[in-house]
């Protein structure tokens, strides 16, 4: 199984998360899930309009660098401009997991790096696949999930989709 994080927080942000489902749906279609979407603060980066989050996830053949690139292809095609580390982004796909692959390279790490200290993939992560366990750490999403100590207030399910 494949997990990937969407974000946006920059308008149109519902329009920007359901163009990545749907680019990556063209591409990837088979046992598709996606977590509830959520708005959250700017992590790495105050001072900015909050984003939309959402993680899906989804069987596929590719290699985990096809995979990024895949990501990389549909921010480019759904505009998404280079900016400054942790700024503002029009979309913004991260690669979290391949299945158990663990791989550390220049441009891709799998498990995603920060996975354990983003509250906003962890808790769209818990909707889908709370048992899956992280290959690194050997620790199941749920389990990392309750090492952050407290559910911040800003995480709440976007009413838009509850």
């Amino acid at each position: 199984m494949v997990f990937i994080s969407l974000g946006t927080n920059i308008e149109p942000r519902e329009q920007r998360l359901a163009d990545a489902r749907l680019a990556l749906k063209a591409e990837e279609s088979l046992d598709w899930l996606e977590s509830g979407i959520y708005e959250t603060e700017p992590w790495g980066e105050p001072g900015q309009a909050k984003f939309l989050n959402q993680v899906v996830c989804f069987c596929s053949e590719k290699t985990p660098q096809q995979l990024l690139e895949l990501c990389k292809n549909i921010e480019q095609k759904l505009g998404r401009q280079k900016r400054e580390k942790w700024k503002e982004r029009e979309i913004d796909l991260d690669l979290l997991y391949c299945g158990d692959e663990v791989l550390e390279s220049e441009k891709l790490t799998i498990p995603h790096k920060y996975i354990a200290q983003r509250e906003f993939v962890l808790k769209p992560l818990c909707d889908i696949a709370p048992d899956f366990v992280d290959p690194k750490s050997g620790l199941s999403i749920k389990e990392i999930y309750a090492r952050i100590s407290t559910f911040p207030s800003w995480a709440l399910p976007n009413p838009l989709n509850p």
